[in-house]
């Protein structure tokens, strides 16, 4: 006969607490390993379909996404007064959000569409300039050097260029982690491609900066928010100071090497074009290290500030990207 709910209590009170965290704790990685392997299996689906469904599927579930994600919704429409204005009409911040939205689950799709990935699958997919005979990419060989992007068209697939330049010197970038272990290494065997490895974020700027030291480089994205207790300083964006990590400029100053931004943009015909911008070190004029490193700062915000106006649609909207402030007008911020 079924125990009654009184007798089930009862046993449970009867262990000891570490016997019931441990009972709890073994319950939990039971349920993310099915997890797991259920993504697993949406990998192999995913790399079994045709590409233009991946690609309707991931519109599909973006469109789904912008459309019920309320707390995203929020935060999206009060980054979009910020940055675009009081004057647009919640219907284009609607259409903005949606477009947006559509593109971040496209991205994740195609990550995991085009597994395992190649440099033949990477060239079908985007339009890439010899980078080998590009000077920038010669200097990175030499010195090693820092790529910065951010959640601007396919952050993820900018992930495979290193699968292009398996003579180039060991790369490292930073990841975001999830409160899932078990999907943390899942993540981290899809991103990591020949000699690019990857390194959590929190604790992860000693693995980048001894690559970097060692004449290596790095992959980092730079426009989230980042708090003063984790070495965030501010920088204008769209008018406003927010802050940047420093990471990215403290380490092409202190090692010299150079700073370039770095993105993939969609295109007409889904594929993607790969721009790489200026070294964004030259020419400072800073007269000490800080002022040196806020100015680079600057000039990297103020390249994602570019892009963003251009194409609105092509930035994740629901970061909270001011969400550590100095101006009292953005104490409703979400």
């Amino acid at each position: 006969r079924k125990p009654s709910a009184r007798r089930r209590r009862g046993h449970h009170e009867g262990l000891s607490w570490p016997r019931r965290i441990s009972q709890r704790v073994r319950r939990w990685r039971l349920l993310e390993e099915v997890a797991v392997q259920i993504f697993y299996g949406a990998i192999q689906i995913l790399g079994a379909l045709p590409s233009r469904w991946v690609l309707k599927l991931g519109d599909f579930f973006g469109t789904l996404l912008g459309t019920l994600d309320r707390r995203g919704r929020r935060v999206a429409f009060e980054n979009m007064k910020l940055a675009l204005g009081e004057g647009m009409r919640d219907r284009e911040r609607d259409r903005i959000l949606r477009a947006s939205s559509r593109n971040i689950v496209r991205s994740i799709a195609l990550l995991l569409h085009l597994q395992p990935l190649t440099a033949r699958r990477f060239y079908d997919w985007v339009d890439a300039p010899d980078m080998h005979a590009a000077p920038e990419a010669q200097r990175i060989k030499e010195k090693g050097g820092v790529l910065v992007s951010g959640h601007i068209g396919n952050w993820e697939l900018l992930l495979g260029l290193r699968i292009l330049f398996d003579d180039f010197p060991p790369s490292v970038f930073l990841a975001e982690e999830i409160p899932h272990e078990a999907f943390n290494r899942v993540l981290k065997k899809l991103r990591s491609h020949g000699n690019l490895k990857s390194a959590l974020r929190k604790g992860g700027a000693r693995a980048v900066i001894n690559v970097v030291a060692a004449g290596g480089s790095a992959g980092l994205l730079v426009d989230r928010n980042v708090r003063r207790q984790l070495g965030g300083i501010y920088a204008p964006f769209f008018g406003r100071r927010a802050r940047t990590t420093p990471l990215p400029a403290w380490l092409a100053l202190r090692y010299e090497v150079p700073l370039h931004p770095i993105f993939l943009f969609p295109e007409d015909d889904g594929r993607y074009r790969l721009w790489m911008g200026p070294d964004l070190t030259q020419d400072l004029e800073g007269s000490d290290h800080h002022s040196r490193m806020v100015e680079v700062l600057t000039r990297v915000n103020g390249v994602f500030e570019e892009i963003i106006r251009a194409q609105p649609e092509l930035w994740n909207w629901t970061l909270k990207r001011w969400k550590s402030r100095p101006n009292v007008e953005l104490e409703g911020y979400p």
